[in-house]
């Protein structure tokens, strides 16, 4: 079987590629003007901690949930990842890019699950603190993205990228309360199974996928669930495997999910495997300067700081800084960039060239 190749058609989306054009309805991000962001702890960059200090029982005495020795009201010693990857695009003004609650765009909160309630509203960790987190999830972040757009905050949609990255909060929130977390349209939730859980997390990224786009969006960065029983937390816990199992089953319905949705938006949605990551620097951890993968930094504290903090976990399911350095270098390479279409370009064009010489050969 022969395969017969329009080469007159690959020439031409060389040449497009090549002149700067789009070859598809994606388009590459050249520069980052905004970066907006839609998460959890693992993307919170203050608002925890400006929100414990806006309750009133802790306002007083100034106290910060979490607190030190995390790093700024964060769940880490330092930056995480998104705060690396605007840096990565905008070195000379890193502190342009902020937690909501000070006026930025920065939505993400630790506890968030994808819909209505937060997972810090009932962890027993949080104590007093938990009612400053009541509802405090994905809707109340995609709520005060449409209050700013309301109240004149403009974006331009060629140069700002949307990051959404949730759900273990909703398997901690189902865990704790036996429902699940509601909707990103702000639902309440209803006693569930696993099974009602994924779906119902499923439907909300998409959803919040589909309403950003609807606002203007463009280029969307989805990241989907690392394996929780790698971090120190779950290691060894007896239900491991049940675990494990959830979080595949959630990455493929996700994975197949935005697949659908790529194809009937004209925005570029890219996503960005956390699983494999989180297993690459496992398997490797000397080639990313890893020095202790399955131990907690806040517990060994002086033996972590020998190591400059080159450790993969700051407590139980929270990366250190310098993991959240390699994650957010990993999401500046999967957003698409006009080098990369250049590159395909100048391949496309190689390929025409040798197959037309060829073909001149024959003749």
């Amino acid at each position: 079987m022969t395969m017969k190749v329009e080469w007159k058609t690959l020439g031409a989306l060389a040449m497009a590629a090549a002149m700067g054009m789009p070859v598809s309805a994606n388009a590459s991000l050249q520069t980052m003007s905004d970066l907006f962001v839609f998460g959890d702890s693992l993307s919170d960059g203050g608002n925890s901690g400006l929100a414990s200090q806006a309750y009133p029982p802790a306002a007083p005495s100034g106290v910060v949930f979490p607190p030190p020795p995390y790093y700024n009201g964060q769940y880490s010693n330092g930056p995480v990842a998104v705060e690396y990857l605007w840096r990565s695009y905008n070195p000379g003004n890193p502190s342009a890019f902020k937690p909501s609650l000070a006026g930025g765009t920065n939505y993400a909160i630790g506890g968030a699950t994808t819909g209505l309630e937060s997972y810090s509203s009932v962890n027993p960790s949080t104590g007093p603190f938990a009612p400053a987190y009541a509802q405090k999830a994905n809707a109340w972040q995609l709520a005060t993205f449409q209050g700013q757009l309301q109240s004149g905050r403009a974006f331009d949609p060629a140069t700002s990228l949307f990051v959404i990255w949730l759900f273990p909060n909703d398997v901690f929130y189902l865990n704790a309360t036996g429902s699940t977390p509601g909707t990103a349209s702000g639902l309440p939730g209803v006693p569930g199974n696993v099974s009602a859980l994924v779906g119902n997390g499923i439907n909300n990224i998409i959803s919040t996928v589909v309403g950003l786009a609807s606002a203007g969006a463009e280029h969307f960065l989805v990241a989907n669930m690392p394996d929780l029983v790698t971090t120190p937390e779950f290691l060894g816990k007896p239900n491991a495997g049940d675990l494990t199992a959830l979080t595949v089953g959630f990455n493929a319905s996700l994975a197949s999910a935005l697949n659908l949705l790529d194809a009937q938006l004209s925005a570029e949605i890219v996503q960005f495997d956390t699983f494999a990551t989180f297993a690459s620097v496992r398997q490797d951890p000397a080639a990313y300067g890893i020095r202790n993968t399955t131990m907690q930094c806040i517990q060994n504290y002086a033996a972590c700081a020998a190591d400059n903090f080159q450790w993969l976990f700051w407590d139980g399911v929270h990366p250190t800084t310098y993991a959240h350095s390699i994650i957010g270098a990993q999401f500046r390479a999967a957003v698409p960039e006009p080098e990369s279409i250049l590159l395909l370009a100048i391949g496309l064009l190689g390929i025409v060239a040798t197959a037309q010489r060829r073909q001149q050969q024959r003749f």
